[in-house]
């Protein structure tokens, strides 16, 4: 008599069936990715150029074979590589490039590949980010050189656009030194013309004062003064010693009146002599000398201030030829022979392992959630 299963044993079955039907579903559906790429992927053709943005600077201080074949150039480093990076991802750029080889035409072209090709009525943000991963540019440390990659599905358009990008960025590098050098002396230069401006003021200032009061040099009138006042004290001086002298040996002498209106001559010079010297008068000498000496501070601080302005134009004007950077092309652009994207025979090994991997994985979790709850 032939025994029927039991119900343990059937039930026992469900989940078997089950985890194999789907075990299945996963292998066609990594199945099913392989065929993609082997068969719907568009082939991508990449190129690569490689370059360092230098700087003429005549004071650095290269040595040995680097002094003799790059005399007078130093790296500046990654911050002017990351200026041409940001412009390589700029949104003028790429879309200066679309409509110049009519990228979204290009990338949307595709029939079959539908994953890796640009939607036809993608929107502005998503081409940018579609561009943006195809044509991109990043800094390499080890190197010390800007590395640029291009990415597309012609071979010879690959190559176009990354000699493009290449001299429209050396284009951007070279307006920017210019914009920076422009921006910088036209400021000096105002400053020059202001303080150009400050010496005319002063020194005609200066001349009007001159030609007012008939002096060029007060200082110099002033001690001429004082010392035409102090020899007319001394010939008072003599007379009145004179006079003394007559009163007391000839009381009569006729002498005596003359002397006496001299002294009162000399006086009235002496008075008169030194009153052209100080007051509060605007015409009096010290007066005249202190707004003087005030001119004359005023044009030294001016000339100063435009020689320091020259000195300092001359310098960055210098500098702005000095220190020009440009960009020096270590590799350029290749025409790609080979296709880039996809490596089939690494996608699908890549794929084919992760999944198994996955699989084993995940089989092992669902077997172990399955046994507890049962």
């Amino acid at each position: 008599m032939q025994s029927n299963p039991s119900t343990p044993d059937r039930t026992r079955g469900i989940p078997a069936i089950l985890f194999g039907t789907l075990g299945i579903l996963y292998f066609i559906i990594l199945a099913a990715i392989i065929t993609y790429i082997w068969v719907f992927a568009q082939d991508r053709f990449v190129t690569s150029a490689s370059y360092k943005i230098i700087r003429q600077n005549p004071g650095s201080g290269e040595s040995g074979f680097a002094q003799l074949g790059l005399t007078g150039i130093t790296d500046t480093g990654s911050s002017d590589s990351q200026i041409a990076i940001g412009y390589v991802n700029s949104v003028d750029l790429l879309i200066s490039l679309e409509q110049k080889f009519n990228l979204r035409e290009h990338y949307a072209s595709p029939q079959k590949d539908t994953v890796f090709r640009l939607e036809k009525d993608a929107p502005l943000e998503k081409r940018l980010k579609f561009y943006r991963n195809r044509i991109y540019s990043h800094y390499d440390k080890e190197t010390g050189l800007t590395m640029l990659t291009v990415d597309t599905f012609d071979p010879q358009l690959s190559k176009n656009i990354a000699d493009a990008v290449l001299k429209k960025t050396e284009t951007f590098i070279n307006a920017l030194n210019k914009n920076v050098a422009d921006q910088l002396l036209a400021f000096i230069h105002g400053e020059l013309e202001r303080s150009e401006t400050q010496v005319r003021e002063a020194t005609l200032e200066l001349l009007e004062l001159q030609n007012t009061h008939n002096l060029v040099a007060p200082d110099e009138t002033i001690t001429a003064t004082l010392k035409g006042v102090e020899e007319l004290r001394m010939q008072r001086l003599r007379t009145e010693t004179t006079l003394a002298s007559l009163q007391r040996d000839s009381p009569d002498s006729p002498r005596i009146e003359t002397l006496n209106s001299r002294l009162h001559s000399l006086d009235e010079q002496i008075t008169v002599e030194s009153a052209k010297i100080s007051g509060p008068e605007q015409d009096q000498l010290n007066q005249i000398l202190a707004r003087y000496k005030e001119l004359e501070i005023k044009l030294e601080f001016a000339n100063n201030l435009r020689l320091g302005s020259e000195s300092l134009f001359e310098k960055h004007r210098v500098d702005a030829m000095s220190n020009s950077r440009f960009i020096s092309v270590i590799q350029h652009p290749f025409l790609p022979e080979d296709v880039g994207y996809p490596e089939r025979p690494y996608a699908t090994a890549t794929i084919l392992g992760l999944g198994i991997l996955l699989f084993l994985i995940l089989r092992v979790l669902v077997h172990s959630i399955y046994e507890r709850v049962r």
